[in-house]
């Protein structure tokens, strides 16, 4: 991406996932980029900030696509490395309560890879890049902003062991990103600088994970490369995952919704996954070798900071990512929606080139980034809230009720599934599954199916 500005300097809060994606954006527009990292020595295992780095991810076709016009060759160089790359429909089993979806190829190639081995292999190239530098172990306390708050300078001190008082360093720049996540503290920022809280959405389906690394030999019989079981509200709260993440590795993720947490303990783990409908899970454990311990989270709330509705957002000022909105993880769609919140931001920087100054990119693009987040997050919530023993809204029964129907005929028509898989991977709007076609295709169920579809499977979480 060649530079197409004069800008001088932006700065990037927050060196992981997202803010890589910032900084990779940024260096095609700024002449200086600096990215501030809390973590002293970020490198290619799991950081202390990322709790979900440990369990199993999805990169959705969509954000795989945007990731390899960011980065040429990303994926290959990964496949280089052992990641695998299938398709969806041939290598992925499903377990739905009406049975195993279709083991048809649908043409959407995905990549099953750790976390922190496509985090590290983004940081790599990223770290390459002339214009853009990396200052770990400083933690942002504060934004300063000008009388007219439209400049931004970002305060910081150093957090490495023996500097408790370490002097402020202070960071000016033309432009300001919060990528830092779900722990961004930057609706305290705004409010120290006399702005407005940010409204604030949350929704939590009380979803935790338990994750653990196994080492398989390969086996003939095994001719799948991940297999799901879905948890479905309100009445099977239990599921899990398993991904093959290199040849002879596969990552397990057993999760509990609505309170069922799964046990970090051995025998607790393996009488989890005993426990449940789907036989993989049991068998990676008791033929595979242990590779590391247990990791367990239980931060899975949908949070949504509402900057689109704050007055007066500062003009050279944005949020993306997880800072913005943060998704329950069992549905995969965080990684993508910031690739896509990164493809706007270069899209609003490239119709800025002619304009001297960005005094308003800020509340552009977090409208721009709102209208990103509002589909998954529509989705996420009215299936998160199927777990609420009472109150229930209307909106969500409506939901739950419909994905019910349709995930109960999902094992049974492949050309629906099709049209599922496209929308899982947010390569079609979920308008598609209420076309004419869809609903004709939904109301072929014979009415003993439709019948266990509602006894049974009130819910999915897509």
């Amino acid at each position: 991406m060649a530079r197409t500005s004069n800008w001088d300097s932006a700065v990037v809060i927050g060196g992981g996932y997202a803010g890589l994606l910032a900084a990779r954006v940024l260096s095609g527009h700024f002449g200086r980029v600096t990215v501030l990292e809390q973590d002293t020595s970020p490198g290619p295992d799991a950081r202390p900030g990322v709790p979900q780095a440990h369990h199993p991810h999805a990169l959705l076709a969509r954000g795989a696509a945007r990731l390899e016009e960011l980065f040429p060759g990303l994926r290959a160089e990964l496949h280089a490395q052992g990641r695998p790359v299938i398709d969806f429909g041939a290598g992925t089993k499903i377990l739905f309560p009406t049975g195993w979806t279709p083991r048809n190829p649908v043409g959407i190639e995905v990549q099953l890879l750790p976390r922190t081995a496509l985090e590290h292999a983004i940081r790599e190239r990223v770290t390459a890049l002339d214009n853009v530098a990396f200052q770990n172990g400083l933690r942002v306390e504060r934004l300063l902003l000008d009388a007219d708050r439209d400049a931004v300078t970002v305060a910081a001190r150093t957090r490495a062991p023996g500097h408790p008082s370490a002097e402020e360093q202070l960071f000016h720049a033309d432009l300001v990103v919060d990528a830092t996540g779900r722990g961004s503290r930057l609706p305290q920022w705004l409010a120290e600088a006399g702005f407005a809280r940010p409204a604030t959405l949350t929704v939590d389906g009380q979803a935790a994970y338990a994750s653990r690394l196994y080492t398989l030999e390969p086996d003939p019989a095994r001719d799948w490369s991940a297999s799901y079981q879905p948890t479905i509200a309100p009445t099977s709260p239990r599921g899990g995952v398993a991904v093959r993440i290199a040849p002879d590795q596969w990552l397990l993720g057993l999760i509990g919704a609505a309170g069922h947490t799964p046990p970090a303990d051995e025998d607790g783990f393996r009488a989890f996954a005993g426990g449940l409908s789907n036989p993989d899970f049991a068998r990676i454990i008791d033929q595979g070798t242990p590779a590391g311990p247990v990791h367990r989270t239980r931060t899975t709330a949908n949070r949504w900071h509402r900057y689109d509705r704050v007055p007066h957002w500062p003009g050279r000022l944005i949020a993306l990512g997880d800072s913005v909105c943060a998704f329950n993880p069992v549905y995969g769609q965080g990684m993508t929606v910031a690739a896509l919140q990164s493809a706007l931001l270069d899209t609003l920087l490239s119709q800025h080139t002619l304009r001297v100054d960005l005094d308003r990119l800020g509340p552009t693009f977090q409208r721009g980034a709102a209208a990103l987040v509002r589909n998954p997050w529509l989705l996420n919530i009215s299936t998160d809230q199927g777990w609420q023993d009472t109150g229930m809204p209307l909106t969500s029964r409506i939901a739950t009720g419909f994905l019910g129907a349709l995930t109960a005929r999902l094992p049974h028509h492949p050309g629906l599934y099709l049209r599922f898989v496209r929308t899982m991977q947010m390569l079609d709007s979920p308008a598609s599954l209420s076309s004419p076609r869809a609903l004709a295709q939904l109301a072929s169920i014979p009415s003993t199916r439709r019948h266990l579809a509602r006894s049974t499977c009130p819910g999915a979480t897509g």
